[in-house]
């Protein structure tokens, strides 16, 4: 796997609701893969981000910061290891990446971080030894490697601020019956910001990247 050769593919929450389930979107990974190279950054649900968020309060006001985005962005991080296993069974050599070492820095509020720096080198060394590289979105890190969570739409951010400093073109997919509904505001500020221009499908979509577009910066 080379980045010249790579499009990175964010599996944003409303995919991962609407979807049949997560097989499906490993299926269509690995037949993607078959022509190009992928980045994919997966995301939770909105049940999942609901249920991340009941268990991030429960432990009170007062717990370290850090501890609630650490279980903030636990769904995701199961999530993004369940479909590297799955694509890795499908034939598609995958590799799951540690968000400790991978993920962007961030700076502000840890609990809705923004994303600054990104190890781009990480990323070229880690795509060498497979075809799809699997990284948890709205997952950020602070420079001592501990976990920050991107807030709310964080998945589709990252994925985008991962694109952008990679030079990526950037897909979007997301649920059947949310395919006219738009970006994030803040994934959408970035875009406009960059001039990063996306595409997005539906989860129930072919991934066709043959046809795909070089990133207008």
């Amino acid at each position: 796997m080379t980045l010249d050769n790579t499009v990175l593919y964010t599996i944003s929450s409303t995919a991962l609701e609407d979807s049949a389930s997560m097989c499906t979107l490993a299926g269509q990974v690995a037949t993607a893969a078959d022509t190009h190279c992928l980045v994919v950054v997966v995301g939770a649900s909105e049940r999942e981000h609901r249920a991340m968020h009941s268990k991030a309060a429960s432990l009170g006001p007062t717990s370290d910061v850090l501890n609630r985005a650490n279980l903030l962005t636990l769904a995701a991080r199961e999530n993004a290891q369940r479909l590297a296993g799955l694509v890795s069974m499908m034939g598609a050599e995958s590799a799951l990446l540690d968000v400790s070492a991978h993920a962007p820095i961030t700076r502000g509020n840890p609990l809705e971080a923004e994303p600054r720096l990104l190890n781009a080198k990480r990323f070229e060394a880690a795509s060498e030894g497979a075809g799809v590289l699997v990284i948890a979105g709205g997952v950020g890190r602070t420079p001592q490697g501990e976990l920050t969570s991107l807030g709310s739409g964080g998945a589709t951010l990252s994925g985008l601020f991962i694109a952008q400093r990679l030079g990526l073109p950037a897909r979007i997919v997301v649920g059947p019956r949310h395919a006219e509904t738009g970006l994030p505001k803040r994934s959408r500020l970035f875009a406009r910001r960059h001039g990063l221009a996306h595409e997005t499908v539906t989860a129930v979509e072919p991934i066709v990247v043959d046809a795909m577009e070089s990133v207008s910066m």
